[in-house]
């Protein structure tokens, strides 16, 4: 069924698109106006010029700059010095414009942000003074600029300069024509690069021409003060009609063609005017009617052909192709109830009363569309149905009936819902209150209360037909009552509630509306229908199969067979096919979602070309067979992309080429994408959605936040997609931008190296390491092995020494044995000597005796030649000589230390001593030193002073330890 319904929806817009040539605007109601005021816009109040960029974002010439709109976001880039820019013109690459002594260009910069460009300095310098620039062209001379004062072409980075005639006012393209009008001289046309009068036009010298527009085979001239006029090539013929009257009086400033029967003017006194080339009115939006200001300066048919208009003071985008025009605030109406055509009137019923409007004049056009309320019916409307041609209005009052733009009050009993005429009673017409069922009655050709029928008091909002003098009744709160009236309809006899507990899916919210003259009761999950069997209600599979929409909530069929039903935020209509199966049609209304006034939803097919809904703000007017395409291609954009740590732009959304690429250092690894869209009709409506290649494994759900942010991204390149969705659900081209995450200084190639470095460090370190701990090893183990070598060496050597000490000692014990033996042997040798010189001194002193005795010279001399003997044995010296030396071999050098270390020693105190290390007495010592035992004490004090001995220190021990 899907497919099929896809198949009939695709023929349909085919079959529309096919028929239809052109789309006119409508005449009856107003466009839709959206305005962007000096506050939206960030920039000056007038707007000179406007201009459609490949890109598909609209361009603006404004005081204060150059204006970019994509849709979402305004930018301004202002001209050097500020200057006002009084032109633009976009080319496939380049943004020209213009102003005071200024021409250039814009284009993008490395980062996607358009900058400017002066062409002032290729001028020749004579003809840099030129005043305001009022309009640039792109012909195949080149690029044409055109002042007051002359024109400047530019080609090939060079300028051709034309002056004017005179003084130039504006110029126009027709059909690849350009047309220059001189304010004295007259219209001139450019052939090349040489000015070409224009025959057949002088009666307009001297004149302002505002605007040129071409006309089949002819030109349009909308002049300043003489009027519009039809130019055929050679005569001029004066356009006449109510389009030139209007145009004349109000001043035209701009034109455009909509296309080849439909015409644009924006007027300095009022507006816009639209027309067709007949000059019949077809549109007048002016301040009254939606427009911020009524001097319109500029005007733009954009790529989807709706309209920019560049106000006096600010900007307005009038949605002129569109199947929906409104009637609201400025028609003088409010929130919108109910409507109904009667009489050649159309009737709104707001909540504010009753509106009228003359029929034929709407749709004729040219006439103002304000609608008057009817007196007396102020207040809240609620419904209008016709009766025996009589129109009832079920009001909060009560209930009217209104005979042209009379009302009367015909009951009093408040809240009239809605209203039914029961099959069999003509004369009878019940109305649903908010207290039961009043009814009517028709007596001599009037319509009179009758009261309310006795028996039910619940509110009674919609109302349906039964059998049998039975309705059904629905309740918003409690459910479905199905009521049974007398045959006279003066009470009710019983009546029942069905809900939940009845085969109803739920109890609140359900409704009965009339299908095909047969009760239709809607739950929001599908029909369903009364089965009489079971009293109870089950799922309406025949309903549900041919409008499978299941949270259907209203419908309502036209005269036509086709279905209109609302959901609680939407509207649609199942269109009847000549099979007789329905095509379900709700793209035209998405513009209307969520507009619409929750559970009070209404739409009224005036026939098949005109239906009216209701909407929160007025209501809004639906022509079914203008032909609008649905799915008209639009733009996402990656608007800017900012580094989140820094707010750095990386991006301003405008690349000079599809392969825009930025690296981004890995610290800086938190991004921001703006996004767009230039879905310039709903752009509020818009979703997006985005995809992080190598990182979102699917394209993110739709929403309508037109922001993406990443953080802590790793390194590695990525594609950041975006693609919008407007509300009739085409999706738009994918941008895309192209950026890479450096890797951490860690993971850089010099990190690398370092790392490299850092192994090779380490290996190079390990192998000296491991070499180290070998020959560390090693030299340990051999030092071990010294150590123990030598500890070997050493318990060897310390045996050795034990042994040679031992050896030592027992030499030393020798030696000591042996010394013990030679001191006991000097000894004995000294007291030897001791003893002998002793003899020999007595032997002397006895023969020194005899002699005495003696006197015999014989004797004596033989005495004396002995004593002499005895003297010479006696010779101290000669013994100190032989003492001397047994004491040398006995105590090693002793005398020789003894000497070096007290060298004040004499020979004397040195044999002291000697005598002294032998212990020898002091008497003894008297002896071997022939001298008295006094004077060896006075010898020893002597040494002790010179050897500097305390009084405590023995002598002879010291000597001895010497």
């Amino acid at each position: 069924m899907l497919e099929k319904v896809l198949k009939y929806a695709l023929l349909l817009i085919i079959l529309q698109c096919t028929i239809f040539s052109h789309s006119s605007p409508k005449i009856i109601g107003i466009p839709h106006v959206k305005n962007y005021n000096t506050t939206k816009i960030h920039a000056g109040a007038q707007t000179w010029m406007i201009d459609i960029g490949s890109n598909g974002m609209a361009y603006f010439a404004n005081n204060n700059g150059v204006l970019e709109f994509d849709g979402i976001n305004w930018r301004n880039y202002p001209l050097p010095g500020g200057i006002i820019v009084r032109c633009i013109k976009a080319t496939d690459d380049h943004l020209y414009a213009g102003g005071f002594n200024e021409i250039g260009y814009l284009t993008p910069n490395k980062k996607g942000k358009l900058k400017y460009h002066s062409l002032i300095q290729k001028l020749p310098e004579n003809a840099r003074d030129f005043g305001e620039v009022w309009r640039i062209y792109n012909l195949p001379v080149g690029i044409v600029f055109q002042s007051y004062e002359q024109i400047m072409i530019y080609n090939n980075g060079s300028f051709t300069i034309i002056d004017a005639p005179d003084l130039f006012h504006f110029s126009f393209l027709i059909k690849g024509e350009l047309y220059i009008n001189d304010q004295s001289q007259g219209l001139y046309r450019l052939a090349n690069d040489q000015l070409v009068k224009v025959p057949g036009v002088s009666s307009l010298a001297g004149e302002l021409i505002w605007a040129m527009l071409p006309k089949g085979d002819k030109i349009l001239i909308a002049t300043d003060d003489d009027g519009i006029f039809e130019f055929d090539g050679l005569t001029l013929t004066e356009w006449q009609n109510p389009a030139a009257k209007f145009l004349k009086k109000n001043q035209v400033y701009t034109g455009l063609s909509i296309d080849a029967e439909t015409y644009a003017f924006g007027t300095i006194q009022d507006g816009l005017m639209i027309c067709d080339t007949a000059g019949n009115l077809l549109q007048h939006i002016n301040m009254d009617r939606g427009l911020q200001n009524n001097t319109v300066l500029s005007l733009k048919l954009d790529q989807y052909k709706n309209l920019w208009l560049g106000l006096d003071n600010g900007i307005d985008y009038v949605e002129i192709n569109s199947p929906l025009t409104y009637f609201s605030e400025f028609n003088g109406l409010s929130t919108g109830y109910a409507a109904i055509l009667h009489n050649n009137n159309l009737y709104l019923g707001t909540n504010r009363g009753v509106f009228y409007h003359d029929w034929q004049k709407l749709i004729n056009g040219g006439s103002s569309q304000a609608f008057e309320l009817v007196p007396g019916t102020q207040g809240q409307v609620w419904n209008f149905s016709v009766f025996d041609g009589t129109l009832f209005c079920g009001h909060n009052s009560g209930v009217f009936t209104i005979d042209g733009t009379e009302a009367n009050l015909i009951s009093d009993i408040q809240g009239g819902w809605t209203f039914l005429q029961p099959n069999d009673k003509k004369d009878i017409v019940l109305c649903g209150t908010y207290t039961g069922i009043s009814k009517f009655k028709k007596e001599n050709g009037q319509w009179v209360a009758k009261g309310k029928l006795a028996g039910f008091k619940e509110s009674t909002r919609y109302l349906v037909k039964g059998t049998n003098n039975s309705f059904w009744m629905a309740h918003g709160y409690k459910g479905i009552y199905n009521i049974k009236t007398n045959q006279n309809y003066d009470s009710v006899l019983h009546h029942k509630l069905y809900n939940s507990d009845d085969g109803f899916p739920v109890d609140k919210n359900l409704n009965v509306c009339e299908l095909f003259n047969e009760p239709a009761f809607t739950t929001g999950q599908g029909f369903y229908k009364y089965d009489s069997a079971t009293d109870s209600f089950v799922p309406d599979k025949t309903l549900n199969k041919k409008f499978p929409k299941r949270d259907i909530r209203l419908v309502q069929s036209d005269d036509a067979g086709n279905v209109w039903y609302f959901t609680i935020d939407d509207a649609g209509v199942y269109r009847l096919q000549e099979d007789g199966s329905y095509v379900d049609v709700a793209l035209p209304f998405e513009e209307l979602n969520r507009r619409f006034i929750k559970w009070f939803q209404f739409v009224y097919p005036i026939n098949e070309n005109h239906v009216i809904f209701g909407l929160q703000d007025g209501f809004a007017y639906y022509t079914p067979q203008y032909p609008k395409n649905y799915q008209y291609e639009f733009n996402a954009y990656i608007r800017k992309a900012t580094l989140t740590k820094t707010d750095s732009v990386l991006y301003m959304g405008q690349a000079k080429d599809t392969d825009f690429f930025v690296g981004i250092p890995h610290r800086f690894n938190q991004l921001k994408f703006e996004l767009a869209a230039n879905d310039f009709e709903n752009p509020k409506k818009t979703l997006f959605s985005t995809k992080l290649e190598d990182f979102d494994e699917d394209w993110s759900p739709w929403q309508s936040n037109p922001v993406r942010e990443f953080t802590n991204l790793a390194h590695g390149e990525y594609t950041f997609k975006v693609r919008a969705k407007n509300i009739f659900g085409t999706i738009s081209k994918t941008a895309s931008m192209g950026f890479e995450i450096y890797a951490p200084w860690y993971l850089s190639w010099w990190g690398y190296m370092l790392y490299a470095a850092i192994v090779g460090i380490f290996v190079f370190s390990m192998v000296k390491y491991v070499r180290y701990r070998t020959e560390k090893t090693k030299r340990e183990e051999e030092e071990q092995q010294k150590r123990r070598f030598k500890e070997r060496e050493k318990e060897l050597q310390n045996n050795a020494l034990r042994a040679e000490k031992e050896v030592i000692r027992i030499r030393n014990e020798k030696l000591r044995t042996e010394m013990k033996q030679k001191d006991k042997e000097l000894a004995n040798s000294t007291m030897e000597m001791i003893h002998k010189g002793k003899l020999l001194t007595k032997i002397k002193k006895d023969l020194n005796r005899l002699s005495a005795e003696f006197n015999d010279d014989l004797i004596n001399n033989h005495i004396n030649r002995i004593v002499r003997k005895v003297d010479r044995e006696l010779d101290t010296e000669q013994q100190w000589e032989v003492f001397e030396k047994h004491f040398e071999n006995v105590h090693e050098e002793f005398l020789k230390r003894l000497k070096a270390a007290y060298p004040d020693l004499t020979p004397r105190e040195m044999k002291l001593c000697a005598y002294l290390r032998l212990n020898i007495s002091s008497k003894e010592i008297a002896a071997l030193m022939n001298i008295s035992t006094r004077g060896v004490e006075i010898s020893r004090y002597r040494l002790r002073k010179k050897l500097q001995l305390s009084h405590d220190t023995n002598l002879t021990d010291f000597i001895i330890s010497f």
